[in-house]
């Protein structure tokens, strides 16, 4: 049964490559940065004059200044570009670097104040080398709410509302730049900024429940469960088309150690998307765990109806009836596996298992008879269940030969049938499979 995981695997090799010089042109980010300078410089005069620092107007053109600041580069600077349209704004880079991440190309543009990445020949993120303002968009925020609080007659509320639009688009660029760099504290903070925004009565038409979905799972990545928790909570509250937030929600109740109320949300989020499988395997995956085999039971079945061929569904209701001591349907099921991919290792293991533990039991009960005579019927009965278990062990160690726990017991299940030939064979077999011992772990 498979759950819901994220894997990054990063190989990085840098190359550094020629040199070329770069010449602002007309329309270009580098002809615009001493504009933006020197409006900033007089913005930041302005902010101890009292008849400009009174003024809504005032604020509202720095908070716009701020937002051209944060777009300088960037309007330009699209995912999805190629570095011939890049070239068209910025000119030739004055560097470049190339590197390999597993299958994937990356060559890296080098100007004076920004670097731009591009993965498999378009722009994949972008980092300002020189800033204009370190913090445009906190900034942008300010002002503008410095506007709102000013602007008692109201005169500038359309203005307020174009200008929070638009910072609420940066905001979301900024988000994303974050979350797929790593930084996650930083995505939440951004993130929760937007939502605030949505929250004002004057945008409350606008609120962007896929943002606070994302801002819910910033925060679970940063390491906060119940602010996750809040933000989760309130995507949901508006009708956010994400099924899988029930099982965020689940896993965030169960790392604060309440339970109840997560199982409680998975049961919730199955009832209004009973088709969603990330919610349903979720649902099976906990009812597995606590050792509720019928409970576990009733939502498989939900989920083969949905999905009757899939093999992870089969396999867990083998497991089931095994663990519930089905046998019988048990072997059955195991070998519908078979039956659907002959090379399901899974399923030739577990029925070896199967019938290595119950001939195991067989042999207790044996060494516990006193008339000799039934002793060795039963005896010859469990060597008969071990015959059993003998070809679906050997099947699974063709299927992955290196498997310890396979060559463990067909080590056992040699020896016990004196198959001496194969049981010399498995042993030198098993010590190349096992990692060697530390000098330190011989003494």
């Amino acid at each position: 049964m498979k759950t819901l995981t994220y894997t990054f695997v990063v190989l990085l090799l840098m190359v550094a490559t020629s040199t070329r010089a770069q010449q602002p042109v007309s329309g270009s980010p580098a002809a615009s940065y001493g504009i933006l300078e020197n409006k900033l410089k007089k913005s930041n005069e302005n902010l101890t004059n009292e008849k400009k620092n009174t003024n809504p107007k005032f604020w509202l053109q720095r908070a716009e200044l701020m937002m051209d600041i944060y777009d300088v580069n960037r309007q330009y600077i699209t995912n999805g570009a190629t570095p011939t349209q890049i070239k068209l704004f910025f000119q030739d880079p004055k560097d470049t670097k190339t590197w390999q991440k597993g299958s994937d190309s990356y060559e890296e543009y080098i100007y004076d104040r920004v670097n731009i990445i591009f993965k498999n020949g378009v722009v994949d993120s972008l980092s300002e080398t020189k800033k204009i303002y370190d913090t445009p968009l906190v900034d942008a925020y300010s002002a503008i709410q410095k506007a709102q609080e000013l602007d008692t007659e109201h005169k500038q509320d359309k203005t307020i509302d174009e200008d929070y639009t638009r910072l609420k688009g940066m905001l979301q660029r900024k988000g994303v730049e974050q979350f797929m760099a790593k930084d996650f504290k930083g995505a939440f903070n951004t993130f929760s900024d937007m939502i605030a925004i949505d929250s004002l009565p004057s945008m409350k038409d606008h609120f962007d429940t896929l943002i606070c979905y994302y801002t819910g799972m910033a925060a679970s990545r940063a390491g906060m469960p119940e602010t996750a928790i809040k933000y989760y909570e309130l995507s949901v509250k508006y009708n956010v088309k994400q099924p899988d937030v029930y099982v965020f929600l689940k896993q965030r109740y169960f790392d604060l150690g309440d339970t109840a109320t997560g199982v409680a949300k998975l049961k919730e989020g199955f009832s209004k998307n009973p088709d969603n499988q990330a919610v349903l395997i979720e649902l099976i995956n906990y009812y597995l765990a606590s050792g509720q085999g019928d409970q576990a039971m009733n939502y498989l079945k939900m989920a083969q109806e949905q999905d009757p061929d899939n093999l992870s569904f089969i396999f867990a209701e083998a497991t089931l009836y095994d663990k519930m001591g089905d046998q019988d349907k048990a072997l059955k099921t195991y070998e519908r596996c078979i039956d659907k991919d002959p090379t399901y290792f899974n399923a030739y293991y577990n029925i070896g298992v199967m019938f290595y533990n119950k001939a195991v039991n067989m042999y207790q009960a044996a060494n516990d008879e006193k008339d000799p005579n039934k002793y060795g019927e039963m005896r010859d009965e469990a060597d008969s269940i071990l015959q059993k278990c003998l070809p679906y062990m050997e099947k699974a160690h063709e299927l992955q030969p290196k498997d310890i726990g396979t060559l463990q017991t067909l080590k056992t299940l040699y020896y016990r049938l004196q198959m001496n030939d194969k049981y010399q064979q498995i042993q030198d077999e098993l010590q190349s499979a096992q990692p060697a011992k530390k000098a330190d772990e011989l003494q």
